[in-house]
């Protein structure tokens, strides 16, 4: 019997006949009869895409957002107008203006396309906090994550705003799901800019247990250099994971390191697919 269900609603990459790939990522979560969406994709792929599959987003009980990247929300306005209003999980810095610095366009907006206040007016119902929640027994959401290792450090090139003036951006909005299964835990990470290793750290300590059994989500190692990459295999290594499915911002390079590393217990994880636990 599943007991947690993930169909991986809007990838970079599909390899399925009919489905849109775009950056960005959303998963929706079946758990226990409790139904998440978590994060919304960058725009069209969501709606177009959980039509195509057969996935009714109206029988969602909660959506969650990782962090406010566009990646990561741009769907949202989309999805409320089609399934109506919903509790929306989130870290009070998501609703922050973000910009990333381009090496040769400048800052460049990277936050959320739509504002709080234009999705407040068709539904959205912030449950905005920087703590851990827990969903339903055994779904928590992380909160703020503790940054506790040296070579996991904050991405200079990301910037929020205050009083017009450009601040770098410590992604403390940065979160991720953490379940309970027989199995083990699961955690489920948007793009885990809190850094991978703190992350997985972090959700031992909400469960009081060690064993995590699945990584599933982005990563953003695809701009790690082999230091930081082996570092992060390494410290993976120490929690006898069974099953990654890293994607999204993981990039090729750390993809083929974790297949390297992990063995089959690495799967490609795309647009379409679903793991079932």
């Amino acid at each position: 019997m599943e007991e947690l269900k993930i169909t991986t609603l809007s990838e970079d990459a599909s390899h399925r006949c009919g489905l849109l790939a775009e950056h960005g990522l959303s998963l929706f979560i079946e758990y226990k009869g409790f139904k998440v969406l978590f994060d919304t994709g960058q725009g069209a792929s969501v709606i177009a895409n959980s039509r195509a599959i057969n996935v009714d987003l109206r029988e969602v009980n909660a959506i969650v957002l990782s962090h406010g990247h566009y990646d990561h929300t741009g769907g949202l306005y989309s999805v409320l107008r089609k399934i109506g209003s919903k509790e929306i999980f989130a870290h009070p810095d998501a609703l922050k203006t973000k910009y990333k610095l381009m090496p040769k366009e400048g800052f460049r907006n990277s936050g959320a396309p739509a504002s709080a206040q234009e999705l407040t007016n068709i539904g959205a119902r912030y449950k905005l906090s920087s703590k851990p929640t827990e969903l339903v027994p055994g779904l928590i959401v992380t909160g703020e994550i503790p940054r506790v290792t040296d070579f996991e450090t904050n991405n200079p090139l990301f910037y929020t705003e205050k009083n017009n003036d450009y601040l770098p951006d410590s992604m403390l909005d940065d979160q991720a799901l953490v379940i309970s299964t027989g199995k083990g835990t699961v955690v489920i990470t948007g793009c885990a800019h809190a850094g991978l290793i703190n992350t997985l750290q972090y959700a031992t300590e909400l469960t009081n247990s060690n064993h995590i059994y699945a990584v599933i989500g982005g990563t953003h190692l695809f701009e790690a250099d082999n230091e930081k990459l082996d570092k992060t295999i390494k410290a993976m290594q120490t929690f006898n994971i069974q099953k990654i499915a890293a994607n999204h911002c993981t990039g090729f390079k750390a993809q083929m390191a974790f297949y390297q590393a992990f063995g089959d217990k690495f799967v490609l994880n795309s647009t379409g697919d679903i793991i079932v636990i």
